[in-house]
């Protein structure tokens, strides 16, 4: 169990991977119920979960000294770039549905 949950400048454990996905998912469904549905859930979903594992990895890579240190900011800045991102995408979405 403490090899799945491992996080390290150089390894990140598998259950780490699905916590960074499960934050995008649940970023996904928070603006799918935000928006009031009016783009696609599966998009919002594939969008969210990438941003959240990106910015999961390239956080323990760049920041934080101990694994417990990279662990939490890894964690914030998953969902800090999901959020970012699903903001971006409504932006875009709602700018060319005017047009």
């Amino acid at each position: 169990m403490e090899t799945l949950l491992h996080v390290s400048s150089q390894t990140v454990g598998l259950l780490v991977w699905f916590l960074w996905a499960l934050i995008g998912v649940l970023c996904a469904l928070l603006a799918a119920r935000f928006t009031g549905g009016r783009r696609s859930l599966w998009f919002d979903i594939i969008i969210a979960v990438v941003a959240a594992v990106l910015g999961g990895y390239y956080s323990t890579r760049f920041l934080g000294d101990t694994p417990m240190q990279l662990f939490l900011i890894s964690i914030m800045a998953s969902a800090f770039s999901a959020g970012v991102m699903m903001w971006v995408v409504g932006v875009l979405t709602a700018r060319y549905r005017k047009e």
